[in-house]
């Protein structure tokens, strides 16, 4: 197991216009926090709103998190 080591910023959850959620800007918006110099991005923090997605939602948007180019850079929040 790794150590987390560094700034892990809380993520934002972009939701469409009939609220479910938006997986690619959701990753786009956590990509660019790591761009520009955090170490990682936490999903459904405390701006992720979590408990708002359904879990066929928050599946796929895992699923689309480990192909990201930083996959190994997320903290999943379970709360």
């Amino acid at each position: 197991m790794k150590k987390i080591k560094g700034i892990y910023a809380a993520g934002m959850s972009v939701f469409n216009d009939d609220l479910s959620l938006n997986i690619v800007k959701t990753i786009n918006h956590a990509e660019r926090i790591i761009d520009q110099g955090c170490h990682g991005v936490a999903i459904f923090g405390s701006t992720g709103k979590g408990q708002l997605i359904s879990i066929r939602e928050k599946i796929c948007l895992l699923s689309e998190l480990s192909k990201s180019k930083f996959g190994d850079c997320y903290l999943i929040g379970a709360g």
